[in-house]
């Protein structure tokens, strides 16, 4: 209610025509039928299956007279040299699809292999796709490294990490992201070495993360997201307890307050910004002087006092945002392919999985089909870095 009726738009082509007749005679009575006009519907369907496209190339094969090297044509559209045994392959719009369903939509290599034996007739087992990632992975890491090196040269990185498993073994899903791009590493170790070595020790934006203990032994610049602060709050105010719910809900005002002065920054003078920022942060400063008795309170207090310096950095700088939504919503595919597939069986596949879902959430940020990333790279003959940190050109 209160929003505009929508519907599918009409289609600007048309494949095919049929009638949708009347009777001669109505069927309640069995009177003469007078047709009085003719409306449109329109049904759009694909057909099934879906016929692949199978080209044959004549790789001419031949010597240099002189040395007696071994020379092999390659035509502009094909991703590999192999022949004899080795030389039906699969196209790279099937392994780019292939790659998407697996790794950003979370369908199994099994399930994959089943739709396109269903959808396209292309008869491929589980471990066929299992092994072209294997080669995708490879292919994309130089450009999974060019990602890694505009992430140390960006303004801010939002990182957060989720529990995993590599080969029934605990591990840590780390998630680097900002409006640019997105970085995935699976490793062992939940500690500060993970983020320098993702982001180096010389990085020089902002580090936008929880209040997780990892975080505090970096040299980085820091800001601590208020939605993990805001929820705590609200678990505090749920105690039933007074003293807990009398400060959180102090705290959540404060951090509210702050939000909204970020928000109103471009309506107030420098100087007026400037002032309300200090009468915020000292009205949290004398709320956080206070002596607290009971233990919740207690709890959170120390975890304030000890984040102190980071809590309002998203009010200085520009580019810093309030919360840590940005890598939250990035680790959700993960969660999502976590719970369906149950992570990945072995180190390799680990690394797969990290290369191709930061390509994949990368390209989708600035408009790149994955499909037609996938071929830019499989049809060069070297390896090469893909530039999916601009914005794709329109067709």
């Amino acid at each position: 209610p209160g929003h505009p009726a929508a519907h599918r738009l009409k289609p600007e082509r048309v494949t095919r025509i049929v009638e949708a007749t009347l009777p001669a005679h109505c069927p309640a009575c069995g009177g003469t039928v007078i047709e009085e006009t003719v409306r449109p519907q329109y049904q759009e369907d694909i057909p099934r299956p879906i016929e692949t496209i199978i080209t044959q190339f004549n790789v001419h094969v031949g010597h240099c007279a002189d040395c007696d090297v071994r020379l092999q044509g390659r035509h502009a559209e094909q991703t590999s040299e192999a022949l004899g045994s080795a030389a039906v392959q699969l196209g790279p719009n099937v392994l780019g699809l292939a790659a998407e369903l697996k790794h950003d939509l979370g369908v199994s290599y099994g399930k994959v292999a089943r739709l396109f034996r269903l959808t396209f007739g292309l008869e491929a087992n589980a471990s066929s796709f299992a092994r072209a990632d294997q080669r995708l992975a490879q292919e994309f890491a130089p450009t999974y490294a060019d990602l890694q090196t505009h992430l140390r040269h960006s303004a801010v990185a939002h990182v957060d990490e989720t529990g995993w498993k590599v080969g029934g073994h605990c591990a840590w899903l780390w998630v680097f992201t900002n409006d640019q791009l997105t970085l995935y590493a699976i490793d062992p170790h939940r500690d500060h070495t993970v983020v320098e070595r993702m982001l180096g020790q010389d990085f020089a934006g902002v580090l936008i993360t929880d209040c997780f203990l990892a975080y505090d032994p970096l040299n980085y610049d820091k800001s601590k997201g208020v939605g993990h602060l805001l929820r705590r709050c609200d678990t505090l105010s749920g105690s039933g307890k007074a003293s807990p719910i009398r400060f959180s809900e102090q705290a959540a005002r404060l951090f509210r307050s702050a939000i909204k002065l970020k928000e109103r920054k471009s309506t107030l003078s420098e100087q007026g910004y400037a002032v309300a920022c200090g009468r915020l942060e000292a009205a949290f400063d004398r709320l956080l002087a206070r002596h607290y008795r009971q233990v919740e309170t207690v709890r959170f207090v120390k975890l304030l006092r000890k984040q102190r310096p980071y809590l309002f950095t998203f009010l200085y700088v520009e580019a810093v945002t309030a919360t840590n939504n940005a890598a939250e919503r990035e680790l959700r595919p993960a969660v999502i392919i976590r719970k369906t597939n149950g992570c990945n069986r072995s180190p390799i596949g680990a690394t797969v999985h990290a290369v191709l879902s930061s390509v994949i959430r990368t390209a989708r940020k600035h408009g790149h089909d994955f499909v037609d990333v996938t071929k830019r790279v499989l049809q060069q003959p070297w390896q090469v870095i893909v530039e999916i940190c601009s914005p794709a050109q329109p067709p």
